[in-house]
C-alpha cells in the first residue's frame, strides 16, 4: 500500500492529490477524463468539527444543523458520497480515534466537543461521480496503472465494509437511474422462445423506493427489499436479495434475467442465459464490489395482486422468558406458515409477515383465512397486553406504505454489525429440532444477547418451485451463485450488535469477540447444512468462503480470476480476497480486530 500526502482546495474547484508514484499531471489527468468529477470526500459528520485531520477548519453552522438533525435519516446519507447507513463504513474499526462520528444517542445528534477532531477514517480519499461508462474505464486505468485502491460505492447500505476503503477511489454509481418497462422481455442474444415475460430495468442507483411506486404505476409487482434507499440493481441483487414476498417468488437473483456491467478489464458487457453466462450466474449471488461495475439490471415483475399482512407485536416491557416462549412459538408455526406463502421478519417482541399466495390474500373472506392462519399468534400477544392486526391489502405497495415504510427511514446513522445464519427446514420438523434451536437461543442468551433484541428474517425462497427460476443453457451448475442453504432453509436468524459512536478498542474487541463466539455457535448448530447470507455476515468470520458461498465458492473465484485478471476490484472477504490480505495497510481497520477476534476466541475455546 502507497502513502498519500493529500491537500485539498476547500472549494473543491481545484484537486490536487499527490501520492508516491502519483505526479499532479495525473490526477488532473484522471479529472478531465472524467470531465471534472473526481473530488475529495469530507466526512458526512465533519460541517460539525472545528479540526478535520488535526487541521484547524471552520464550523458549518447551517449544514452542521441539517447532520445532527438528519444523523439516523436513510435518504438523506443516501444522496452523499460521504453517508454510510451503517457507521463501520465511516469509521476505522480497529482505531477508535479515527473516525468522524457525532454521539447518536440523543436526537439531534450531539455536537462534538471542543478540541475533537474529524478524522477520515476509513472513507475513500476521493471519489468520482460516474454519469458515463467512461468515467468506469478511466478509473479502471487509473488504479490499475498507479495501484490506487478502486471501491464501488452505491447508496451507503453495508453491513460488511465494503463499499468504503481508506486511500482508495470511489465510483460513485448512485447517480446511475433510469427504469423501463417490458412487456415481454427477451434477454439479449436470445431466442424468442426464451421470452421472460414483463420486466423492469433499474439503473444500478435507483432505490428500491422508487421500484416500488414505478412498478405499481404500470400494474406490476417489484420483488424487492425492506429498505426504501436500498439499490435494488447493486449490492442487494448481486449477493442474493432476499425479500418478505421470496417464499412464494423468490430472491432477486432468482428473478434477474439480465445484466449491463462494465468489468474490470474495462469492457462492457450484457450477461444473460444466452451470452456470458458464467459471470451472469457469479453476479446472481456472488456479491457487489468484485467482478465490475453494474450499470443497470433487469428484473422479472408480478402482476398487481392482494397481499397479506400480519403485524403482530407484544408489549415493549416484556420479560426475557416471555421472549424465549413467543420465539419458540413461531418457530414452531414457522414451518407451516412458510408453506402457506408468509414470509417476513420474526423478532424478540413482534413479527411483521407478508402473504402474496392466493389461498391466504383473499380479498373475498375479510382476511378470514390470514386471521386462522396467524391465530396462535395473536392469541399469544393479546394474552400477553400485546396487539394483533391481520388484514389482506389491494396490492404490495398499499402494504410497503402502511407497515414498512413508517419505520424504515431513520435506521442510519449507527455501528450494527450482524452475524446471521441459515437454519434448514429440518430442525423445524420436529420436537428435537426446535429443542436444539431454542437451545442455541438461550445459549447466546448467556453470552449477553438478549432475545428481545431477536432478529430473523423469515424470508427463504423454499417454496419456490423450480418454473420460477431461469435455468443456465448448459444445465452444469446452479441457476445461482448463492449459497446453497438458502434453498434448503426457513430462517436466516440474525444475531447483531450495536457498537458506541465512542467505544474502546477494548469494547469494540469484547463485543466482536462475543458476535463471532455466536457465529460460531450457530454453525455448530446447522453444521455444513446451513450457510450465511454474504450481506448481512458477521465481517469477521473465519472460514468465510465456505459459510457464504459453499461449494460455489471455487466457481465464482475462477469467473473472478477470468474477468479481473489483475485483481483491481478488491474488498473485504469477498470473493478474490485472500487472507494474507488481513495484514495489509489496505485492510488495517479490519485486519488487527480479525487477529485479536481470532486470538481471543481461540484462548476461549
Amino acid at each position: 500500500m502507497k502513502a498519500y500526502t493529500i491537500y485539498l482546495t476547500w472549494s473543491f474547484a481545484r484537486i490536487v492529490l499527490l501520492g508516491e508514484g502519483q505526479s499532479q499531471e495525473s490526477w488532473t489527468s484522471l479529472n478531465i477524463s472524467v470531465d471534472g468529477r473526481l473530488h475529495a470526500i469530507r466526512p458526512f459528520a465533519l460541517p460539525c468539527y472545528s479540526l478535520y485531520d488535526g487541521n484547524e477548519v471552520a464550523i458549518d453552522e447551517v449544514a452542521c444543523t441539517v447532520v445532527r438533525e438528519e444523523y439516523s435519516t436513510n435518504l438523506i446519507r443516501a444522496e452523499k458520497p460521504s453517508g454510510y447507513m451503517n457507521l463501520q463504513g465511516e469509521m476505522c474499526l480497529g482505531d477508535p480515534m479515527n473516525q468522524c462520528t457525532l454521539d447518536n444517542t440523543i436526537v439531534p445528534a450531539a455536537q462534538p466537543a471542543p478540541g475533537a477532531s474529524c478524522n477520515q477514517g476509513s472513507i475513500p480519499s476521493y471519489y468520482i461521480k460516474v454519469e458515463k461508462i467512461s468515467d468506469i474505464i478511466a478509473a479502471l486505468n487509473f488504479t490499475q496503472y498507479h495501484g490506487v485502491p478502486l471501491v464501488i460505492k452505491n447508496s451507503g447500505h453495508d453491513y460488511m465494509t465494503r463499499n468504503s476503503q481508506k486511500g482508495s477511489i470511489a465510483l460513485w454509481v448512485h447517480k446511475l437511474q433510469g427504469l423501463t418497462l417490458h412487456n415481454d422481455f427477451i434477454p439479449e442474444g436470445c431466442g424468442a422462445d426464451l421470452r421472460v415475460g414483463r420486466t423492469i430495468t433499474a439503473g444500478t442507483g435507483v432505490s428500491t423506493g422508487d421500484i416500488y411506486n414505478f412498478a405499481y404505476e404500470h400494474e406490476s409487482t417489484f420483488i424487492g427489499g425492506y429498505s426504501p434507499s436500498v439499490a435494488a440493481s447493486g449490492g442487494w441483487v448481486l449477493g442474493g436479495g432476499h425479500s418478505v414476498l421470496s417464499p412464494v417468488y423468490g430472491l432477486g437473483a432468482d428473478r434477474v434475467v439480465e445484466f449491463k456491467i462494465v468489468t474490470p478489464d474495462g469492457v462492457v458487457r450484457i450477461a444473460n442465459q444466452c451470452q456470458h453466462e458464467d459471470l451472469f450466474w457469479a453476479l446472481r449471488g456472488g456479491g457487489g464490489g468484485t467482478f465490475g461495475v453494474v450499470l443497470e439490471a433487469t428484473h422479472r415483475v408480478e402482476p398487481l395482486i392482494p397481499v397479506a399482512v400480519a403485524s403482530i407485536k407484544l408489549p415493549s416491557n416484556i420479560t426475557a422468558d416471555t421472549s424465549i416462549k413467543w420465539i419458540e412459538l413461531m418457530a414452531r408455526e414457522s414451518l407451516a406458515w412458510g408453506k402457506q406463502g408468509w414470509g417476513g421478519h420474526a423478532g424478540g417482541t413482534y413479527l411483521t409477515y407478508m402473504n402474496p399466495a392466493p389461498g391466504i390474500a383473499n380479498l373475498t373472506d375479510d382476511g378470514t383465512d390470514a386471521r386462522n392462519s396467524m391465530r396462535s399468534a395473536s392469541e399469544f400477544a393479546l394474552a400477553h397486553g400485546g396487539d394483533s392486526m391481520v388484514e389482506v391489502l389491494p396490492n404490495f405497495l398499499d402494504v410497503w406504505n402502511k407497515y414498512v415504510l413508517p419505520g424504515a427511514m431513520t435506521t442510519a446513522g449507527v455501528t450494527r454489525v450482524l452475524a446471521t445464519r441459515l437454519i434448514p427446514q429440518k430442525l423445524f420438523s420436529d420436537d428435537a429440532g426446535i429443542e436444539k434451536l431454542m437451545d442455541f437461543i438461550k445459549t447466546t442468551q448467556k453470552l449477553g444477547f438478549d432475545p428481545r433484541n431477536f432478529y430473523c428474517p423469515a424470508d427463504t425462497p423454499f417454496v419456490v418451485d423450480n418454473a420460477t427460476k431461469l435455468r443456465m443453457r448448459n444445465k452444469t451448475r446452479a441457476t445461482t451463485s448463492v449459497q446453497p442453504a438458502w434453498y434448503n432453509s426457513l430462517w436466516d436468524i440474525s444475531t447483531s450488535l450495536t457498537i458506541a459512536w465512542n467505544a474502546s478498542y477494548a469494547d469494540r474487541l469484547k463485543n466482536l469477540t462475543a458476535i463471532t463466539r455466536g457465529t460460531l455457535l450457530a454453525e455448530e448448530l446447522t453444521g455444513t447444512d446451513g450457510g450465511t447470507y454474504p450481506n448481512e455476515a458477521n465481517p469477521f468470520t473465519t472460514n468465510w468462503q465456505e459459510s457464504w458461498w459453499g461449494d460455489n465458492y471455487e466457481a465464482l473465484l475462477q469467473v473472478k480470476r477470468k474477468y479481473d485478471p489483475r485483481g483491481l476490484l478488491k474488498c473485504w472477504k469477498c470473493v478474490g480476497f485472500e487472507n494474507k490480505d488481513i495484514f495489509t495497510d489496505r485492510f488495517s481497520c479490519q485486519g488487527k480486530l480479525q487477529v485479536d477476534v481470532d486470538r481471543n476466541v481461540a484462548n476461549i475455546v
